[in-house]
């Protein structure tokens, strides 16, 4: 014990060194108040000085003393208010940022008040009444009363209600740009922010409802059962498949933080922040203060992480010293973690994205429930949970449908820890049945790019289909059927079941566990992957309407995706249940403008974009060159072992950005291509998500075996809005075909359709040309005409006509993130349409899924297919061995395809097929109409589409709105069956016409019999 006090001795000197260094006052705009508390003068009945008891920056801070009401300091300098942010890429906002450490509480308030020439300007009052540190970023224009003017030079500091007390200051900067959004109101300024609607930001507002429950006269033993049942699940979750940590590592990491008690029996040790506190210093010059303040451990994820480690170590501990030990730290720093404010009504400037850093922050509490109340802490460090978690949230009945896919990944669990962390009451009984009403809402499918469940199966998060985030959202909405499963504060089997379709849909269009590129957000490294214990997890819960404890459909899928040996699986096994085959078929996912179609083990995915969503996410950091992603990509996702994007062919290291499978773009010097992304307006940060002006971009399925997908391309002014394009995919089976014209540029540099980009595992890996082995390296090919390709993965490409370039080279290419240079071997062949000016480019293609040597000789020898049509107004193919015709109507009005369509209303795409009298129709309206009427775009005066965040808009959580298709077919025609979404308008010898209600980019397909 002796060794570990003067580890710790020693560990408070070096934490004192380290905050020594974040010593910053950025030329002298940030107060510090390490040497005095100058620039601050003392008023009447005020005393200050400097002290070494409580600091947030440095190692000391300002001392206020007061003895009268009234009293008050003043800061006499130049305030450095601005009006208007002169960086005119910005949407920033002026604002005043300051910390106070209230060793007691005290009442009333302290009024600030900026003064020009000694008439004050802006005020605003912040109320007294806590303890320990709170921060604020109050907002001049915004946040305070009056009319703020540059070239204000002096504040003064008012106690109003308060006859004595002390106040340690620190921190302040009295005018700096903070981003608009994020300041937050709390407990002493309420006025803050006031109208945001940020669900991070609203804790205050959800604080303040009262529970519309009304709680029982007692708790049953029914319910405490259950509420014991949920705890009991809950601790059980959070332990399992944890590593207890050592000993020897928890107590270095908790001397780190050099906490000790001061006289008055306070706290004091490393100051504390949320992550995103290092955004204040961004225009300050201090960019890097995220990696800073992570590095001294002063960050409040690390503190928390440290917490419910400690905590895991004494659940698992059987050592009574041990465990003593380790209920003494967690303590320690429990109260070291209130008295930074983290405690409940505490803003501490911002809290937007909180989520991420405070899980831990209601974990370890669920674990060391009694110690904390053996302490007399439970009240005090429950009342924090339940704050930050915004579980108040939960008292009223939702007023829309859905709840942000971040709420089941941040806050399912800390809401649920929170309740769980009161005393078993009526109320608890009440607030638990209030959760289970919230996270049952969350469930439901929404309209719009609202969050975050979607009829078709997808996920939305940033207003757009998001894997990404979608994996750690259903973290939280698997983890919530699984805990509350059984009791009466249950998921429906309604919402059960949309999140069951979401988790299958994710199966269907990654493979095996990977996302297709265009599916990857921000992230497009190859790494995305789904996670396999969401399906096993959920199918431990039981089918939705309770009749079997195992869901056997999410238990088959589950196994598929893991290995023989995994435990979970092979309990699954032991009931009889065997893994799913590989899911087969064609799926359209109207939501997100992509189709999936799947063979064997194989996936094909194509992608575009309109003017509801968005082209690619791209960051300051994350995506840089990822422009073209939903160009129109056709990417193969079907080798490695396991399948995965790796093992088809993807490097993020050398890969080329302008070269994206399928994509029609232009070739350009990666400085050209890196985004330059812009904080636009008030409504979003610094994130770069372009629509397109045009809405045809979407597929049909035809039998769920085959389908067909149509995009109009029109890359965004802000880059290339001369580049126009009309493509086309038609899939059966491993067969698809590919159709472009009505190509146009005026942009210099390479207008290319893009063929493959393979990742070359060795400098002699080859490829074929024309049945030729290619293995140079570099090398570059040129053909003209009918061209032949085999990829390095067995995928066959036939070519007809045109320009085709094969080059094998090392490429050498930026990071997408960090701009490092990077590098690698690869093959990448593309279809070429001129330089500078092209008009009226067209190319046609066919790509054959592992192909077996038979099929390759037969589609070289024999076309499988037949192109109808591929004009301006329609693309249109047959597939010559099942005699499917497929069609991209772009243009409505009189088809001339050869089937029994001719005519539509609307522009869509079909597919027919006949099997006798019997015709099979599927049509789709790609247009997710969301508003009507033309693109909602804006232009400068040169008539060029300005760039503006989807968050702008105000059609974002619009309905989609139904259309009417009519589609007119030769001869007349009957409905073999009902049909919800189609009915016979006009019926003679000579033409049927049906009237299909088309929403969502859905598939409308009907039998027909034909009538003679």
């Amino acid at each position: 014990m002796q060794k570990w006090i003067l580890a710790l001795a020693l560990a408070v000197l070096a934490g004192g060194a380290a905050a020594a260094q974040q010593t910053d006052d950025f030329g002298g705009r940030l107060l510090s108040f390490e040497e005095s508390a100058s620039p601050l003068s003392a008023g009447r009945g005020s005393k200050l000085s400097t002290s070494g008891e409580h600091y947030k920056h440095g190692l000391r801070s300002a001392r206020w003393e007061w003895s009268r009401e009234g009293a008050q300091i003043v800061l006499r300098r130049p305030i450095g208010y601005l009006a208007e942010n002169p960086n005119p890429k910005e949407t920033s906002v002026s604002t005043f940022v300051f910390w106070l450490y209230a060793p007691q509480a005290v009442g009333g308030e302290l009024r600030f008040e900026f003064r020009k020439q000694g008439r004050t300007c802006a005020r605003f009052d912040y109320g007294l009444g806590f303890t320990g540190w709170r921060g604020a970023w109050v907002a001049f224009d915004r946040d305070m009363e009056g009319t703020p003017e540059e070239g204000m030079d002096e504040l003064v500091v008012t106690v109003r209600g308060a006859k004595r007390g002390e106040l340690y200051l620190d921190h302040w900067i009295p005018a700096s740009f903070q981003d608009v959004r994020h300041h937050t109101a709390d407990f002493q300024a309420p006025f803050i922010n006031a109208r945001t609607n940020s669900h991070w930001l609203v804790l205050l507002k959800s604080w303040r409802r009262e529970l519309d429950i009304a709680p029982e006269a007692a708790v049953t033993a029914e319910q405490q059962r259950e509420m014991d049942t949920v705890l009991g699940r809950l601790q059980r979750l959070l332990l399992e498949g944890r590593k207890t940590p050592a000993m020897k590592t928890l107590r270095k990491q908790f001397a780190d933080y050099g906490i000790s008690r001061n006289a008055d029996g306070t706290v004091k040790g490393k100051p504390l922040f949320f992550v995103r506190y290092a955004e204040t210093y961004i225009n300050l010059g201090g960019a890097d203060m995220k990696k800073r303040l992570s590095d001294s451990r002063q960050l409040l994820r690390q503190c928390n992480d440290l917490l419910f480690q400690m905590a895991v170590r004494y659940r698992r501990s059987t050592d009574p010293a041990e465990r003593g030990e380790l209920a003494e730290m967690y303590l320690t720093l429990t109260r070291h973690l209130l008295d930074q404010g983290f405690a409940a009504g505490s803003g501490l400037g911002t809290l937007h994205h909180l989520g991420y850093s405070m899980r831990n922050f209601y974990t370890a509490p669920v674990l060391m429930r009694d110690v904390l109340v053996g302490a007399g802490l439970d009240g005090e460090v429950q009342r924090a949970m339940e704050w930050f978690s915004g579980v108040g949230e939960v008292k009223i009945r939702p007023e829309v449908d859905g709840i942000d896919i971040d709420a089941f990944n941040t806050s399912m669990t800390g809401r649920l820890a929170s309740l769980l962390m009161l005393s078993d009451t009526p109320r608890k009984v009440a607030y638990l049945k209030a959760f289970s009403r919230w996270i049952d809402n969350g469930y439901k499918v929404t309209e719009g790019t609202a969050a975050c469940f979607k009829s078709d199966g997808t996920v939305f998060h940033h207003r757009h289909h998001y894997p990404a985030y979608a994996v750690g959202g259903f973290d939280g909405a698997v983890n919530a059927v699984w805990l509350l499963n059984g009791t009466r504060f249950g998921v429906s089997p309604e919402g059960r079941e949309v999140l069951k379709r979401a988790l299958l849909e994710m199966r269907f269009y990654c493979n095996l566990n990977s996302f297709p590129l265009a599916m990857s957000g921000r992230h497009p490294d190859g790494e995305g992957e789904l996670v396999p214990w969401h399906f096993g997890r959920l199918a431990e819960a039981g089918t939705s309407d309770g009749r079997e404890a195992v869901d056997r459909e999410l238990a088959a899928a589950y196994m598929r995706l893991v290995p023989e040996s995994d435990p979970r699986s092979r309990r699954f096994a032991v009931q009889g249940i065997r893994p799913e085959k590989s899911p087969e078929g064609t799926r359209v996912y109207g939501y997100n403008a992509s189709l999936s179609h799947r063979r064997g083990d194989w996936l094909v995915t194509v992608a575009g974009h309109s003017r509801y969503v968005w082209a690619a996410e791209i960051y300051q950091g994350a995506n840089h060159y990822g422009r073209y992603l939903t160009h129109g990509s056709l990417e193969l996702l079907g080798d490695g072992e396991p399948v995965s994007a790796f093992g088809s062919g993807f490097r993020r290291e050398g890969w080329d950005w302008c070269h994206i499978p399928g994509t029609t773009a232009l070739e350009i010097p990666m400085e050209r291509l890196k985004a330059n992304v812009l904080n636009v307006d008030t409504c979003s940060g610094y994130e770069e998500m372009l629509l397109s002006d045009e809405s045809f971009a979407g597929g049909v399925t035809h039998r769920g075996r085959s389908g067909a997908y149509g995009l109009k391309l029109h890359e965004h002014d802000k880059y290339n809005g001369s580049l126009r394009a009309r493509k086309s995919w038609f899939l059966f089976d491993n067969r698809v075909i590919c159709l472009g014209s009505d190509i146009e540029n005026d942009a210099e540099g390479g207008l290319h359709t893009t063929l493959f980009q393979n990742f070359l595992p060795s400098s002699d890996a080859p490829v074929f040309v024309d049945g030729e082995q290619v293995t140079e390296l570099p090398c570059r090919i040129d053909r003209n005409g009918s061209v032949q390709l085999v990829d390095g993965c067995g995928n066959a490409w036939f070519v007809p006509q045109g320009k085709v370039t094969v080059r094998r080279s090392r490429q050498r290419t930026p990071h997408e993130e960090t701009d490092a240079p990077t590098e690698n071997d690869f093959a990448t062949a593309w279809i070429d349409h001129g330089s500078g000016r092209v008009r009226d480019g067209r190319y046609e293609y066919m790509v054959a899924v592992h192909p077996s040597d038979a099929e390759r000789a037969e589609y070289a020898y024999r076309s499988p297919y037949r192109v109808v049509s591929a004009d301006r107004n329609c693309h249109a193919v047959v597939d010559l061995g099942s005699g499917t015709l497929g069609a991209a109507v772009f243009e409505p009005g009189d088809v001339e395809n050869g089937g029994a369509v001719r005519s539509v209303s609307l522009p869509c795409l079909y597919m027919e097929s006949r099997d006798g009298a019997e015709l099979t129709l599927s049509v789709a309206d790609p247009d997710l109409r969301f508003y009507e009427g033309e693109s909602d775009e804006r232009f400068d005066a040169d008539g060029k589409r300005i760039e503006r965040s989807i968050y702008s808009r105000d059609w974002i959580d619009n309905p989609s709105l139904p259309s009417a298709l009519s589609v007119t077919l030769a001869g007349r025609w009957e409905l073999a069956e009902p049909s919800a979404h189609c009915r016979i308008a006009t019926s003679d010898a000579s033409a049927t016409t049906l009237e299909f209600t088309c929403r969502e980019g859905a598939t409308r397909e009907v039998k027909l019999l034909e009538k003679r």
